[in-house]
């Protein structure tokens, strides 16, 4: 391949262009000397030198700017025309890595695994787009506060505080059923820490232990308690009031029933069966009626207003009733005993007979 030279005068008649530009191959390499540039393909440099097509170096320095496509470098600063910047890594499987501090802006800095705000009381926000979702696919330890204000949903198992000192407060409602893990096993407060008040419209409980039990209605399986009332749920049944041992009813301050016998418990007191209107008491049973009996000397005394008490006199073998006149026998008059009249002996024979 033949090479042209120039040389002598020649060269230098073509290096001194004197205002006329030098072209190479048309526009392999254009000398625009009136403007000062240079171009490589192309007649028309707009620079001090542009190369259109690709362009490679082992070194690319420059002293104030370098602009590359949209990118501007200009010290330590990258600045872009465009409103997204993209970090693409080769084949897009490897992360961008950089080194030391990454400053974004001027509220978010980078270190090595630790991303901050700067500023004071500056916000992290992170956010998605559409139905988009944070997926954190490890462990999370929050040093601080932790604020939802949407729905909070766990699907695995739930711990609330890692000591008794930890407390949880309930704001909202709770809006399902309260079911423990495992029956019969966990406790609703303590005895030394306590629920003020239950509220609960209906409560099935196996045992109750209580100091005091306030209520308006209380229902077991057969008893209706309601008020002062105490009724059986179903028809024709009995109350049963039962003891231990030689324990006993007692009603009141005075009476007590044990097994079958019925005691005022106050010494010197008086037990007394009223009935209302045209009642009476009546006394069932195929034997007869037991009543109090005693001597002479054991009448009680000063009972005016317990007119036709009946007992039986050990000492007469009689049976002798208490009238507004005194003391009267049933069969008649008997010593120390005063006549009874006609009236006495209806009251009498009222109270024996029925």
């Amino acid at each position: 391949m033949a090479v042209g030279r120039i040389s002598g005068p020649l060269l230098k008649d073509n290096l001194l262009r004197n205002g006329v530009n030098l072209a190479f191959e048309t526009s392999l390499l254009y000398i625009d000397v009136i403007n000062s540039r240079i171009g490589v393909n192309t007649t028309a440099p707009s620079n001090d030198l542009q190369v259109v097509g690709t362009t490679r170096t082992t070194n690319l320095q420059t002293t104030n700017q370098a602009a590359i496509a949209t990118f501007t470098v200009s010290g330590n600063t990258i600045a872009s025309s465009s409103s997204t910047i993209n970090l693409v890594p080769a084949g897009g499987t490897t992360g961008v890595v950089y080194q030391a501090n990454l400053t974004v802006g001027t509220q978010l800095n980078i270190n090595g695994n630790a991303i901050t705000t700067v500023g004071v009381n500056t916000d992290l926000n992170i956010a998605t787009t559409g139905t988009g979702q944070v997926n954190i696919n490890s462990n999370v330890l929050i040093n601080g506060s932790l604020h939802a204000t949407g729905i909070v949903t766990a699907d695995g198992n739930i711990q609330l505080g890692d000591q008794t000192g930890d407390t949880v407060t309930f704001t909202g409602e709770v809006n399902s059923d309260i079911v423990p893990f495992v029956t019969n096993t966990w406790n609703l407060g303590s005895s030394t820490l306590t629920w003020a008040t239950v509220y609960s419209n209906n409560a099935t409980i196996n045992n109750i232990t209580a100091t005091n039990i306030t209520g308006t209605n209380y229902k077991t399986a057969g008893l209706d308690i309601t008020g002062s009332t105490i009724s059986t749920r179903v028809t024709d049944t009995n109350i049963n009031l039962l003891t231990t041992g030689t324990g006993a009813i007692n009603l009141g301050n005075n009476i007590s029933v044990t097994a079958g016998t019925i005691t005022n418990t106050v010494a010197g007191s008086i037990t007394t069966f009223n009935n209302t209107g045209t009642g009476y008491v009546k006394i069932n049973g195929v034997n007869g009626l037991v009543i109090p009996s005693g001597s002479v000397a054991a009448r009680p005394a000063n009972i005016n207003a317990e007119v036709g008490m009946i007992r039986y006199n050990t000492e007469q073998f009689l049976v002798e009733v208490y009238t507004t006149g005194g003391w009267v026998s049933v069969a008649g008059s008997a010593g120390g005993v005063t006549a009874q009249s006609a009236a006495d002996i209806g009251v009498q024979q009222a109270l024996i007979y029925g």
